[in-house]
């Protein structure tokens, strides 16, 4: 007779419970996350870490699920979601998912997850930024696009970071004593 807590329906629901968690993180921390004051316009993104997460731990689908989910319930929350601001959210976080998933397919774990993210930070930006150029939303703001792709960068590599660190702890709390630090 097999333990209660070892068949294919446990994983299944843990797995899904493990998703719901990390949709659940992403969603609160967007919510706060204020933006940054000097740079308009721009946050720090830290509900990326859970986008990271996502990406290491169930691949690419369940990544896109996972960003669709928290932009579609954070327009909800906050009012704004058939606004510019959904649309870059969404635009901005495809873009970022669409690059890290080529880079891990391309590279592997031979490219480390903050530099990952670093480049997903900075495709973020600046798919935010074609968005904002193609719908003339804003003017032509070239002198812009240097900072964004400059605190994209940073931020996406500070996101980077917390992920390796949450990443690890997870191994260790989930697997015993592995470690992760060479992604």
């Amino acid at each position: 007779m097999p333990l209660p807590n070892s068949g294919p329906r446990y994983r299944t629901t843990q797995t899904t419970l493990r998703f719901a968690l990390l949709a659940a993180v992403a969603i609160v921390i967007n919510y706060f996350d204020p933006p940054l004051p000097f740079l308009p316009g721009a946050k720090l993104g830290l509900s990326q870490v859970s986008t990271m997460l996502c990406l290491e731990m169930y691949g690419p689908l369940a990544t896109v699920a996972l960003v669709l989910l928290r932009i579609l319930v954070t327009g909800l929350i906050k009012g704004n979601l058939m606004t510019i601001t959904s649309s870059l959210s969404f635009v901005g976080s495809m873009g970022a998912v669409i690059v890290m998933v080529v880079l891990r397919k391309v590279f592997g774990h031979h490219i480390g997850l903050p530099s990952v993210s670093t480049v997903g930070g900075v495709c973020n930006n600046v798919s935010q930024y074609l968005l904002l150029l193609i719908t003339r939303t804003v003017g032509i703001l070239w002198y812009y696009l240097p900072f964004l792709v400059v605190a994209g960068g940073v931020a996406g590599y500070l996101v980077g970071g917390v992920s390796l660190a949450v990443l690890s702890r997870l191994d260790r709390a989930l697997h015993g004593s592995v470690t992760v630090e060479s992604r």
